[in-house]
């Protein structure tokens, strides 16, 4: 099986990581290594390094512009933070999922904990006749990070 462009991206950003909490890289020397366009990076960046997948992404446009790609530390406090800031816009239920996995990676949900949520937010469980689920979705999970930072301190 052949590899996409986006997928030897992500291993190799990905593999630039495991020594250093974070790489700061160039979008324009990423884009030409790879023979690609600025925008694949982007889209590489934007949807396997999110802060459900564990990642933050900052970045800063210009001459002298690079990416910042941080693991999001298992101790650290801005992962709730960063998660519930996340919740404040609809989630879909893959977004929603992986936030969850995250979590109870990081042991901040037992397993089971986490199978629970994802079946109290899936599309079934919600079945709502006007399109809300993300909304509810959002909500939901909203309440579960408050609750995850109040047992924190």
């Amino acid at each position: 099986m052949n590899k996409s462009v986006s997928d030897i991206i992500e291993e190799f950003i990905m593999s630039s990581l495991d020594d250093d909490s974070f790489i700061e890289l160039s979008r324009n020397d990423l884009a030409k290594f790879f023979a690609c366009v600025p925008s694949q990076i982007n889209y590489v960046l934007n949807t396997r390094f999110t802060i459900n997948r564990g990642f933050v992404v900052e970045s800063q446009r210009g001459g002298a512009g690079y990416i910042k790609v941080s693991r999001v530390k298992d101790n650290d406090d801005n992962f709730l933070k960063n998660a519930l800031d996340l919740c404040a816009t609809p989630l879909n239920l893959t977004d929603a999922n992986q936030l969850l996995t995250q979590m109870a990676e990081r042991k901040l949900l037992t397993a089971n904990e986490c199978e629970l949520i994802k079946t109290t937010i899936s599309a079934k469980a919600l079945n709502n006749p006007i399109n809300i689920d993300n909304n509810i979705r959002s909500n939901i999970l909203k309440q579960v990070i408050i609750k995850l930072m109040q047992k924190q301190k």
